[in-house]
């Protein structure tokens, strides 16, 4: 359910203690302080980050990274292919298929009477 890995059942666990430790009357008081520091740590993350990426473009890093992006992508793309159903016998069937479609089934050679050669 939640990005942290905590579904339904260990919220209510989490919900429960709270509420037996620090009480009803005072966890409205403290949800609301747990939530601003929260806030106050997204905000200075966010703020890192764009500071972070100004030096990048200031740098000339962009480029790179969106080089390495690019190459993340292709990486994807080539994890996609099944290795098992991919083999070189398949390929090679399809590209003798796709020949004597193009040429026609090739043609055997005659035997010639000139060419008598005794067994050896």
């Amino acid at each position: 359910m939640f990005d942290f890995g905590l579904g339904y059942t260990e919220i209510f666990v989490i919900v429960l203690v709270a509420i037996i430790v620090i009480g009803p009357k005072d966890l409205p008081r403290v949800l609301r302080a747990l939530g601003k520091t929260v806030a106050k740590m997204r905000g200075m993350a966010r703020e890192f980050q764009g500071h972070l990426d100004g030096a990048m473009k200031d740098a000339g890093l962009d480029e790179v990274k969106k080089e390495f992006q690019n190459l993340k992508e292709m990486g994807k793309d080539i994890g996609t292919i099944d290795p098992v159903k991919k083999t070189p016998q398949t390929d090679s069937k399809k590209a003798e298929e796709d020949f004597k479609t193009f040429f026609g089934e090739p043609e055997k050679p005659a035997a010639s009477a000139g060419d008598s050669r005794p067994a050896a």
